[in-house]
């Protein structure tokens, strides 16, 4: 097998930034514009994309989801106009097409699990090939922005006055001398033989089997350890021109992490703790679980979205999250903790406005960057 030298192969990796869940359309160029320069008013994707990665990179996002940029029209692609929203429903996208938008960065990954065709017959796949045809950018963070210092999980939080703040799940990047992520797929029945030759390489995270016999699959490993991965992977015959190769984040490892955990300067009551989050997230209405015998609250554990994996055990007088089963409630509440659910994107989507200030102090450029007006959680109490 042939040894890559490592910085070539990390510019061959650049450009193989494909794979079954990321859509990128024929390429061709115009002459109009040249690919990667800056204009007064806009910037050039990868350069928006690539400052992005500089606050709240994707080696932070769990190792199941499917971020970074999802949708990438043919280049040059200058952004103008940036809409921010939580999910990219089809009143989304129609709000973006009407305002001329370049790029929609969508919280949530509107695509998640593999498309096999690109069709009419389903309104995620009608989404996608509507953006193609507008030659619409769809870049998504999700859990790395939970993850990220100064993220959801730590605007979620704030609405409480504490004197310290923890990750509930701290952040480790990969742990050891592990500085990248290597993702790949590979013929389903060779998952048997994967820990065996992966060993020597770097950590195997995640496997996940798809419906077409083959399997996607997450390590690892030193920058040192690639060229001996790279002549692993073709042993096992893995489609290299799948090949995603991200440096993990270089990032402080404290206040990086999934959830947060605050010690409030004083105590306040059941209900007080109550209308600082209806107030912080702009809702009428949460719902509350108190815990028999809750008594005043000096301690609060958060997770944005669905946070029963994350909170599930840990030791707080409060759990704040969009939604819980309602055996996760049970058990959190006959264990002594009170819950505030007040469903799942609320938890999330009041801090796009953040967002909104850190992309223009990120881009430095005249790109406008606005917030989806018509963007809401489906749930409704009625």
């Amino acid at each position: 097998m042939k040894c890559f030298d490592y910085k070539v192969l990390k510019t061959i990796s650049s450009r193989l930034q494909v794979s079954s869940r990321r859509l990128v359309p024929v390429r061709k160029r115009s002459s109009s514009v040249e690919v990667g320069t800056e204009s007064a008013v806009s910037m050039e994707l990868s350069n928006v994309v690539k400052r992005f990665h500089q606050f709240a990179s994707p080696g932070l996002a769990e190792s199941w989801d499917n971020v970074g940029l999802l949708v990438e029209p043919s280049p040059p692609h200058t952004v103008n106009t940036i809409l921010l929203t939580n999910d990219l429903t089809p009143p989304v996208l129609d709000e973006a097409l009407a305002l001329k938008a370049d790029m929609v960065i969508s919280y949530h990954p509107p695509i998640f699990t593999g498309l096999k065709r690109l069709c009419q017959r389903d309104w995620k796949e009608r989404t996608v090939v509507r953006c193609l045809e507008n030659r619409l950018a769809v870049y998504s963070p999700h859990t790395s922005l939970d993850c990220v210092a100064g993220g959801v999980n730590d605007w979620l939080l704030s609405c409480f006055d504490c004197e310290s703040v923890e990750p509930v799940e701290q952040y480790t990047a990969a742990g050891g001398d592990m500085s990248h992520v290597v993702r790949v797929d590979l013929p389903r029945d060779s998952t048997l033989d994967l820990r065996e030759h992966f060993h020597q390489h770097g950590r195997l995270v995640d496997i996940i089997d798809r419906e077409d016999e083959r399997t996607w699959v997450t390590l690892h490993c030193a920058a040192r350890s690639l060229p001996g991965l790279i002549s692993c992977l073709q042993s096992l015959k893995a489609d290299i021109s799948n090949l995603q190769i991200t440096e993990l984040a270089k990032v402080p490892r404290v206040g990086y992490g999934m959830g947060r955990r605050g010690r409030l300067s004083q105590s306040v009551s059941v209900e007080a703790a109550v209308n600082l989050v209806k107030s912080h997230l702009g809702l009428n209405h949460v719902r509350l679980a108190r815990a028999p015998g809750a008594g005043e609250v000096l301690s609060v554990a958060v997770c944005a979205g669905s946070g029963a994996g994350v909170l599930r055990g840990v030791s707080a007088d409060m759990y704040v999250t969009g939604e819980m089963s309602h055996h996760d409630v049970l058990h959190a509440v006959h264990n002594g903790t009170s819950v505030i659910l007040c469903d799942h994107s609320n938890t999330e989507r009041g801090y796009f406005s953040l967002l909104k200030t850190r992309l223009h102090d990120l881009l430095n450029s005249k790109t406008k960057i606005l917030l989806s007006e018509v963007d809401s959680d489906p749930l409704k109490i009625v």
